[in-house]
């Protein structure tokens, strides 16, 4: 049986879901007799970041999240998620959403301005068959720390 080229690119795009979940999975889990889980404290981080590119342009996704500091309830809106689980079969994956900052920890005003991802507890599930391509992003998003060193 031959697949049509949007179901054969639907497969490899079900693939490499399932592949960015199992190296996220490996950082996590992953643990030696004598070191322990020294490579996910070597690589700092249990998340792949990435985006995904619909016909549309970016994926984009609202998310609620509550500020710890005034109890209020904070919406934002990201483009950039952490896949948690993927059904192969049904084409679907559900993700979490990662929330971006800037540089003072408020809601960038483009991706130049993003400085860190957050985890969130916001999950959506994506109909793959709407998606084009994904793309990953820069894991030190994830835990960059901002240093402003005094001017004097």
């Amino acid at each position: 049986m031959k697949l049509s080229s949007e179901m054969s690119s639907k497969h490899f795009l079900c693939e490499a879901l399932f592949e960015l979940k199992s190296l996220q999975d490996f950082l996590t889990d992953s643990s030696t007799k004598y070191f322990g889980k020294l490579l996910a404290k070597l690589v700092g981080v249990d998340t792949i970041p990435f985006i995904l590119l619909t016909k549309d342009g970016l994926l984009s996704h609202e998310g609620v999240e509550i500020n710890h500091e005034n109890g209020n309830e904070e919406s934002f809106t990201s483009n950039y998620f952490r896949i948690e689980s993927i059904d192969k079969k049904e084409s679907l994956a559900t993700v979490s959403l990662l929330r971006p900052l800037d540089i003072q920890g408020d809601p960038p005003h483009s991706h130049h301005d993003v400085i860190r991802l957050k985890k969130t507890s916001n999950f959506i599930e994506v109909d793959l068959l709407t998606i084009y391509a994904i793309q990953t992003v820069d894991i030190e998003l994830l835990k960059r720390k901002i240093i402003i060193e005094p001017k004097w």
